[in-house]
């Protein structure tokens, strides 16, 4: 699982061409800041995928299929020609994050910056102890989205809807979940991943691009 910031830079057409056309159109419909974290976090889930299958990134072409209506144009990412490696990412204003595994991931980030807690929409989301210690919390907006991500994670991964029962309190990592949270200091976002196996923090700046994190499979080096 990795993190980065984004920051604006010259050549970032050049690095759309490692995305699929469908990507490629969804990022040209996107301006300044937001078409850079749009892009980073689509390269990033290659980064991170690409250091599991030990290959190049952009030798990946990440998909995507609804389980719901089995359209192609939306839903779950996944890997093609990869079966049984999972990937998820994420982005807000100025970092982005991604997960990939050898069992099902999932990953979310959001930023504090000029969020308002909504105690209606917490009602709506959290069970009322956790709406409870939310309101109770020195920093309510920060407590919100540090659950709002962690059950944005636990649907990415195939846990509960948004609006379902709710799944984004202390018992989350029961029944062979793993949950690994965290704060970004310097942008300010949380961020939270859910997987079956334990899950490996990095973030982008900790290992040089060909040096590949452990094989996380059951029987694997």
């Amino acid at each position: 699982m990795l993190r980065g910031t984004t920051s604006y830079g010259t050549g970032i057409d050049s690095y759309e061409t490692v995305l699929t056309p469908l990507e490629r159109v969804r990022a040209a419909l996107l301006v300044g800041m937001d078409r850079l974290d749009y892009v980073a976090a689509h390269l990033l889930v290659r980064i991170c995928a690409a250091r599991l299958a030990q290959v190049p990134p952009w030798s990946l072409v990440i998909d995507q299929r609804c389980p719901g209506c089995g359209a192609t144009d939306h839903g779950k990412p996944f890997v093609r020609d990869h079966p049984g490696l999972s990937v998820s990412l994420s982005h807000t204003r100025g970092t982005v994050a991604a997960a990939a595994g050898w069992s099902v991931v999932g990953v979310d980030v959001e930023t504090t910056a000029g969020f308002i807690y909504d105690r209606r929409l917490a009602e709506r989301v959290l069970a009322p102890e956790e709406v409870a210690a939310v309101d109770a919390a020195p920093h309510p907006a920060l407590a919100f989205l540090r659950r709002w991500v962690r059950k944005e994670a636990l649907v990415k991964a195939g846990h509960g809807s948004l609006l379902g029962p709710p799944t984004a309190g202390s018992g989350a990592a029961d029944a062979g979940r793993r949950v690994r949270e965290w704060t970004a200091g310097d942008s300010g976002a949380v961020a939270a991943g859910v997987s079956e196996q334990p899950l490996t923090l990095l973030r982008a700046q900790d290992r040089p691009y060909g040096q590949p994190i452990p094989d996380d499979r059951p029987g694997g080096p």
